[in-house]
């Protein structure tokens, strides 16, 4: 391999899944200005996230919590058993105490704000890895204690208990 082949790495694939097609247009633009990394496309509903998902092949799906037909973290797992290797960032604005359980339940790699910082979430994009879920601190600080995250810890192992 040439010395400039060796700066040629694949970009990470994303694939955005959002009923609100301002708010993914908007991510979207954002993402086409990362130069590692590549935006797929844009599902509006459950069912068109796992086809496109099917279709396109990406190595990361943004998929908001409240979609048309169903919700971000029950198509999280559904994805996750399908492919295995794709990594899927959960957009909340829901701070309840069931919501981190249900995304490390489902294998979610991130669980952040949909209202935080893109720098948050070009971090989270280009993690890659699979085996620890990342839970903004916004979203655990909101719930108070809360046995499932850790003092001191943004991230949790995903463990087969």
């Amino acid at each position: 391999m040439a010395a400039g082949d060796a700066a040629r790495v694949r970009p990470t694939r994303v694939l955005i899944a959002d009923q609100e097609r301002r708010a993914a247009l908007a991510l979207a633009g954002s993402l086409s200005s990362e130069d590692d990394i590549s935006y797929v496309g844009t599902a509006d509903c459950v069912q068109s996230a796992y086809d496109l998902t099917s279709a396109l092949e990406p190595d990361v799906v943004v998929i908001a919590l409240r979609l048309g037909d169903g919700d971000g973290i029950r198509a999280t797992a559904e994805l996750k058993y399908h492919f295995t290797d794709l990594r899927v960032i959960v957009l909340t604005d829901v701070f309840d105490t069931e919501i981190v359980p249900r995304a490390a339940a489902a294998r979610a790699s991130a669980l952040l704000p949909d209202d935080g910082d893109l720098s948050e979430m070009l971090d989270a994009i280009r993690d890659e890895d699979s085996d620890e879920i990342y839970v903004n601190p916004r979203v655990h600080s909101r719930l108070g204690a809360c046995e499932t995250v850790m003092p001191l810890r943004r991230r949790l192992r995903l463990t087969a208990r």
